[in-house]
Parts: structure tokens; sequence; C-alpha cells
């Protein structure tokens, strides 16, 4: 009788971590779906510069190929986690894997990632809203832009 308590308890628990993780997981999806806009670009990298959090990172590129000349949209929440002009895009992501100047990158929007293809490295990653306030600082530090 007295593990019914504990058991009990424990499937509380479960159930308030399962309950605040499907609500993360929405907040998340909606906060994405203005990554569903069309964007598309590929470029080199001219430029890299780390944080000391978690890697993130602001990568400069010298655009080649873009459906856009100019994007520099603002959001309520957060930001866009790429910015374009003058045949000029910044990236902003953790970068884990060494980055070279000379890479080339191409992101993809709508599909929410981003293609790597270096001297001796050809992977993918996640682009995502930017919301952390040490992130977005950051960014507004070390834009090449500056209207953040």
């Amino acid at each position: 009788m007295k593990y019914v308590r504990w058991i009990i308890l424990f499937i509380v628990f479960i159930g308030l971590v399962l309950y605040v993780t499907n609500e993360e997981t929405k907040e998340y999806d909606k906060q994405n779906q203005a990554l569903k806009n069309g964007v598309v670009f590929e470029g080199l990298i001219t430029g890299i510069k780390k944080s000391n959090n978690h890697s993130f990172g602001v990568l400069t590129l010298s655009v080649f190929k873009s459906n856009f000349k100019e994007f520099s949209e603002e959001l309520k929440e957060g930001m866009y986690p790429y910015q374009i002009k003058d045949k000029k895009a910044e990236i902003y992501l953790p970068i884990y894997m060494e980055r070279q100047i000379g890479d080339h990158v191409q992101l993809i929007s709508d599909r929410q990632i981003i293609y790597y293809k270096g001297k001796n490295t050809e992977d993918k990653g996640e682009v995502y809203i930017i919301t952390d306030p040490s992130d977005i600082d950051f960014v507004k530090k070390n834009s090449i832009f500056n209207n953040h």
C-alpha cells in the first residue's frame, strides 16, 4: 500500500513532464512557421564570428544565388536566423563543426535546413527562429548590417 502513493506520484510527474514538453514543442513549431517564407540562397563563407554561448555564431556570406535581393524582416518575438542585402548574407546559428572561409552554404528556409560543403566535409544543419536574449545581443553587436 505504501508503494501505491509513490507510483501515483511518479505517474503524475511523468504526465506533467509530457504536458510541458508538448506545450514547448507547440510553441517552437508556431515560432518557426515564420520560416516558411520561400527564402533560398547560396553563397561562400567570408566571415565567422563565434560567441561563448554554446558555439552560437554569425556566418557572413558572399551570395551568388538568391531568390530575394534583400531580406531583413523583423518578428514580434525573436529574430530570423538570416539576413540578405547587397549580395551579402548573414546566418545566425550554433556553429558546432569547424567551418572555414570559402565553404559553400545553401539555406532553404521553408525546410528549415542549411547545407554545408567544405573542402573536406559535407553536412547539413537546422535553422530556427533565434529567441535566446544573449544570442540576439551577440547578433546585434556583430552583424555587418547593424539594423537590429
